[in-house]
C-alpha cells in the first residue's frame, strides 16, 4: 500500500485549509489536468507544489475517451438508479434543494480559474460534468493503485457509488452480505493550518516522512484486515491489536506537529470500506444502526456503518485489486453537528448516501 494519492473531483484546489492539511499525510498529491489546460493556483499553492510532489497532473487523454464512453453506456442503460444520477433537474427544484447532493454536483465547477468551463474536453454532457469527473477519477485510480482524496462529500458519494458499479444501497442494510463501513479518526491537524508557510509544510513532509506513513498505514493496515474478516471473535482481536497501532501512530503524528507550533487539533477523516454483515452487526449492533459510531480508542478512532453492498462477492476479487479505500477529511467548520464528539458523524454520511441513491 503506497501513500499516493488522487484528488478529485475538480482541477483547482478549492479549500486552502484542506489542501494544507493533505500536504501533511499523503507523500503525493495527483490531480486530473486536460493536456493543454493550465490550472489557477494562486502563490501559496505554487509554492507548496515546488518539490513537484503535491497537485502533480494526470493527464486524462489516454483514459478519458474510453471511460467517457462507459459512463454514457451505463448511464442510458439504467443500471445506475442512483437519484442524483436522473436526467432532468428543474430550475425550482435547484432553487428549493439547493443543498441536495444531487444539486450540488450538477452545480459544482470542474475548473474554478481560467480555462474550459462549458467541460467539451469531457466528451459527457456539461451537467454530468462533476458525476463524471468522480467516475474519471474513480478509473484512473482503479489503474494505478492510488487511494482517492477528496475535500467534498458530495463527490465522496458519487466516487463510492461509482466504484461499487452502483451496487450501493440504502436501508435496511441487513438484507446485504456486506456492509460499507467507514474508519473515523479525530483530532489529527493543526487548527492553525493556513497561518503556517508553505516553506514550513514542506520541511514538515521531509522530516517526518515516516511519522506521516505510520500514520496512513495503520489505519489502511486495520481497514484491510476488518474487511478480510468474517468471525466476530477475531474481529474483537483485531480491533484489541490494531487499535493499539492506531494509538501509537496518532500519537507519534500529533507529536512531530509540535515542529509546527500547533497548539490545537482538529480534523476528522474517514476511509471507507467493505465488511460481511456479521462484522457489520458487532459495529453496529444487530440493528445495523447507521447513526452509532463504535468508539476503539480513547485517543480518537471509531467504526461506523454507512450503507449496504449488493452483489459483493462476485465483485469482490476485482475490487480487491483495484484502488484500496477512498479519503474523506473534515475540518472543523464543516462539523456542523456531524461530529464525531457527537457521535452522529457516521449518520451523517450515511444521510448523504441515501439522499444520493433515493432523494
Amino acid at each position: 500500500m503506497n501513500n499516493y494519492a488522487l484528488y478529485y473531483p475538480t482541477i483547482e484546489f478549492t479549500d486552502y485549509q484542506w489542501l494544507w492539511s493533505a500536504a501533511l499525510l499523503w507523500d503525493r498529491i495527483y490531480r486530473i489536468v486536460p493536456a493543454g489546460y493550465q490550472p489557477f493556483d494562486p502563490p501559496n499553492v505554487l509554492s507548496l507544489m515546488e518539490t513537484g510532489e503535491i497537485g502533480i497532473p494526470i493527464h486524462p487523454d489516454e483514459y478519458a475517451p474510453d471511460i467517457a464512453k462507459k459512463f454514457i453506456g451505463k448511464l442510458k442503460s439504467g443500471k445506475w438508479d442512483a437519484a442524483a444520477l436522473s436526467d432532468d433537474i428543474p430550475d425550482e427544484y435547484k432553487r428549493l434543494h439547493k443543498d441536495k447532493v444531487d444539486v450540488v454536483l450538477r452545480e459544482m465547477i470542474i475548473a474554478k480559474g481560467r480555462g474550459d468551463k462549458k467541460g467539451e474536453w469531457l466528451d459527457v454532457p456539461t451537467d454530468f460534468a462533476a458525476h463524471y469527473m468522480t467516475y474519471l477519477a474513480n478509473a484512473i485510480a482503479e489503474k494505478n493503485g492510488l487511494q482517492m482524496l477528496s475535500d467534498s462529500t458530495p463527490a465522496w458519494t458519487g466516487a463510492t457509488y461509482f466504484k461499487f458499479n452502483g451496487g450501493v444501497e440504502d436501508c435496511p442494510y441487513d438484507e446485504y452480505s456486506h456492509q460499507l463501513a467507514t474508519l473515523v479518526v479525530k483530532d489529527f491537524l493543526p487548527d492553525n493550518i493556513l497561518s503556517i508557510q508553505a516553506a514550513d509544510i514542506l520541511s514538515f513532509r521531509k522530516k517526518y516522512r515516516s511519522e506521516r506513513q505510520r500514520f496512513l498505514l495503520s489505519m489502511q493496515s486495520c481497514a484491510k484486515d476488518l474487511s478480510d474478516c468474517k468471525d466476530e471473535h477475531i474481529f474483537q482481536d483485531i480491533i484489541h491489536d490494531k487499535k493499539k497501532d492506531i494509538e501509537l501512530a496518532l500519537k507519534d503524528f500529533r507529536g512531530s506537529l509540535s515542529a509546527l507550533n500547533a497548539v490545537t487539533l482538529t480534523g476528522l477523516k474517514s476511509l471507507t470500506f467493505p465488511v460481511c454483515t456479521k462484522i457489520a452487526s458487532v459495529i453496529g449492533g444487530k440493528n445495523l444502526d447507521p447513526s452509532t459510531l463504535m468508539i476503539i480508542s480513547c485517543g480518537g478512532a471509531a467504526l461506523g456503518l454507512v450503507s449496504g453492498l449488493s452483489d459483493w462477492n462476485q465483485k469482490r476479487k476485482k475490487l480487491l485489486k483495484e484502488c484500496d479505500y477512498s479519503y474523506l477529511i473534515h475540518m472543523r467548520r464543516h462539523w456542523k453537528g456531524v461530529a464525531m464528539y457527537e457521535n452522529d458523524y457516521n449518520y451523517y454520511l450515511s444521510r448523504v448516501m441515501e439522499e444520493f441513491i433515493n432523494d
